[in-house]
């Protein structure tokens, strides 16, 4: 059972400090769709930054959703 204040987060991961900042994560997005406009997968993509293919998903999921996509 966890103890109170534990720094895992939902599904037992782990919280690594403060969230990034904006700017970061808009680094993060720009990079991730380019390499997805490159023809990389995105379970490669979710492997190049750390994340899980699930995260990277709904990462790019805000980001299309957010700034639209037009092929």
């Amino acid at each position: 059972m966890a103890e109170v204040g534990s720094t895992a987060g939902i599904g037992g991961a782990a919280m690594s400090g403060p969230p990034p900042a904006p700017q970061e994560t808009a680094k993060r997005a720009l990079r991730m769709l380019q390499r997805l406009i490159a023809g990389s997968t995105l379970t490669e993509v979710a492997a190049g930054e750390g994340l899980s293919p699930r995260r990277a998903r709904e990462l790019v999921a805000e980001v299309v959703a957010q700034r639209g996509y037009d092929p």
